[in-house]
């Protein structure tokens, strides 16, 4: 700062600008010429109990601070101390002194820094307990994840052992049903032939439940890999079509089969993919309204520089609710309205954990006209990166 030699004096421009920088930053600033402050920043009249700064113009340093226990700066040399500011209670503050080299002590200048450290002390005290309720969130937190892991774990053997404890009296009575429709035992009448099939249409959705709960719990497949290879779509489709053909008769609805003959060959494993169409099938058979019509059709489409096959399954049912859409695929969530129909939401995570292990997604969208479509992509048997035109 250039030489100051009473209130009032012409400043130079960089004086003016170091004064307004001051008056910008949360410390109080002022400057003293022969002891007594000759300019002062706004915050310092603030931290000082003035209301306005110019009502330190004169004032001594001295008279505005008391000892906190720390001492006061030397007025002979630069420092700097805990202090209190007198006539404020317990503020305290924090001073540092910093006196020109020119001049002696009578009439050099002298600029004074004061910082608030009651404020300080109140920031350090929130952050000290925000850290503190952070690491007991923390803790919690970490209590949590275990306690969850361990009912997951908890869960992922009480499925185990019911699914295979509901598995040996399936197949027995299954062995019991084929021994008996085989005639080898004697001959049926064809109301008793015709309860035995039924029991053995039962038996094997029963089966069918046992191992999506086995694949969901994890206890089955996890050494497994995916098989793949070039294979047709459309023979996968309507193998699985054929397959429920006695439920699709039993709902009275219509499976029509939309497939691009460009879009049918991709890389997959036949029986894992089968797995996914039975479930999305047989999930579009419950919910379709009776004499109602179920689409299977099949497109190409390109993302991320590559071909895909998309494959969408479509239903003329309820439709599922936005806010449902994304929590269906998870382990046994069942989208709203449900409950009407059974199950466990199994099926449609079992399905999302196949696709994603081929490299594709599965998505839920509604249909024109009502209903929902969904749709899962696999990689085309050309599988590569997308020529630029």
């Amino acid at each position: 700062m250039g030489q100051v030699g009473e209130v009032g004096a012409t400043e130079t421009s960089a004086d003016g600008y170091l004064r307004a920088l001051a008056d910008c930053v949360d410390e109080g600033v002022a400057i003293c010429h022969n002891g007594l402050i000759c300019w002062a920043s706004s915050r310092m009249a603030e931290l000082t109990g003035r209301a306005e700064a110019r009502e330190l113009l004169g004032v001594s340093m001295d008279s505005l601070l008391e000892d906190d226990g720390a001492g006061l700066p030397d007025p002979t040399g630069g420092g700097a101390a805990d202090c209190r500011v007198r006539g404020l209670g317990r503020r305290r503050v924090w001073v540092t002194h910093a006196p020109s080299a020119e001049g002696d002590f009578e009439s050099r200048q002298e600029i004074w820094v004061i910082a608030d450290r009651t404020r300080q002390q109140h920031i350090e005290q929130e952050i000290l307990e925000l850290s503190r309720n952070l690491q007991t969130a923390n803790r919690e937190l970490a209590e949590l994840r275990a306690k969850l892991r361990e009912e997951a774990s908890e869960r992922e053997e009480l499925l185990s052992v019911v699914s295979h404890e509901l598995r040996t009296p399936v197949t027995v009575i299954s062995g019991y049903n084929r021994l008996l429709l085989s005639n080898r035992v004697g001959s049926l009448s064809d109301e008793q032939r015709r309860f035995l099939n039924e029991s053995t249409k039962s038996c094997q959705r029963l089966d069918h439940f046992i191992e999506n709960m086995l694949a969901a719990s994890g206890s089955a497949h996890d050494d497994e890999y995916l098989e793949l290879k070039s294979a047709s779509l459309g023979l996968a489709i309507e193998g699985v079509v054929t397959f429920l053909r006695p439920l699709i008769e039993e709902h009275d609805v219509r499976v029509e089969l939309a497939l691009d003959p460009e879009a049918l060959w991709a890389r997959f494993d036949p029986l894992r993919i089968e797995q996914v169409l039975a479930n999305l099938l047989g999930n579009a058979i419950k919910y379709a309204k009776a004499e109602g019509e179920i689409r299977i059709e099949t497109r190409r489409i390109e993302a991320a520089g590559h071909r895909f096959i998309e494959v969408g399954v479509a239903d003329n049912g309820p439709g599922i609710a936005f806010e449902d859409r994304d929590r269906i695929f998870e382990p046994y969530v069942r989208a709203t309205g449900e409950s009407r129909v059974g199950g466990l939401g199994l099926g449609l995570a079992i399905c999302r954990r196949i696709v994603e292990a081929h490299g594709g997604t599965i998505t839920v969208m509604d249909r024109p006209g009502g209903g929902s479509c969904f749709a899962f992509t696999l990689p085309a048997a050309d599988l590569g990166p997308v020529e630029a035109s």
